[in-house]
């Protein structure tokens, strides 16, 4: 009965990431929702939006979900610079230039940071793996 009930247990645990994989993509109301419940500060999944701004500062290109990046709604991809030269070079020119209106899917830890006097939802985006051009 013991082992019977180990390897349900065992069967769940392996099962669960593959459930997970399988979920719907979030958008930005939901992550943001869910980063908020979170005792972590953190989700990690899948999200899905509508590039409706972007803009470059540092060694980082960001790509929000909401016009004006210090809406409370918004959603931001934060590409680090080998995701960037991946994506200059498949899409021929700058990501924050081309990505505007495109409909992109990530994976990865949606995070809520400090950004001077507000908070942000950021996805960090170290890798083109990551991060899927819809159309």
């Amino acid at each position: 009965m013991r082992m019977r009930t180990l390897f349900s247990m065992l069967a769940l645990t392996v099962a669960a990431p593959a459930v997970a994989q399988t979920a719907a993509p979030m958008n930005p109301g939901q992550a943001i929702e869910a980063v908020a419940a979170s005792k972590t500060g953190e989700v990690e999944g899948v999200f899905e939006f509508v590039v409706a701004s972007a803009g470059a500062g540092g060694f980082s290109v960001y790509l929000n979900s909401a016009a004006n990046y210090r809406d409370p709604g918004n959603l931001t991809i934060e590409l680090h610079s080998a995701a960037i030269a991946a994506l200059k070079q498949k899409l021929g020119g700058y990501p924050e230039d081309l990505l505007a209106g495109k409909r992109v899917r990530v994976k990865g830890i949606a995070r809520r940071v400090p950004v001077g006097s507000h908070f942000q939802t950021r996805i960090a985006v170290d890798s083109i793996a990551q991060i899927e051009i819809l159309g």
